[in-house]
């Protein structure tokens, strides 16, 4: 495979040792780093992951650096090209009472249009519904 996905959760789970996923998340990024050409996030999620980690202590240092990290390791997509079709998704949901998480739609979509194989996360909410992308967690990636 080629592409995969990282959502926020999995790189707080990296970041912070606190995290209950934390050892879990390290070993699955050393098995996803062999076997993935290319790893990949949006930039929104930049700002989910200050916030979250700096209410829990993060220094601003260790987040420059995870950040600069971050943008060597991976690619870093916006989400221009795809808000005006989520924003359909996202009435057409809400119209079928249906409603979806928007932050959740706004990654999924970003990945598939950006050619991603995978999304790897630990958001049940995602895991339950179908987008066209194989949505995999930590467990599945050290099976």
């Amino acid at each position: 495979m080629s592409k995969i996905f990282f959502d926020a959760n999995i790189l707080l789970d990296i970041l912070l040792p606190s995290r209950p996923n934390h050892q879990k998340a390290m070993s699955a990024y050393g098995i996803i780093c062999q076997e993935y050409q290319s790893l990949v996030t949006s930039e929104n999620i930049l700002t989910t992951i200050e916030y979250i980690a700096s209410k829990n202590g993060t220094s601003c240092e260790t987040l420059a650096n995870f950040f600069n990290a971050l943008r060597e390791n991976f690619e870093l997509y916006g989400f221009s090209d795809i808000l005006e079709h989520s924003l359909i998704i996202y009435k057409e949901a809400c119209v079928d009472k249906k409603k979806i998480d928007f932050e959740d739609l706004l990654q999924i979509q970003c990945a598939i249009k950006n050619g991603c194989d995978v999304f790897v996360t630990e958001d049940k909410g995602i895991h339950k519904r179908s987008y066209g992308i194989d949505v995999i967690g930590l467990d599945d990636v050290l099976r």
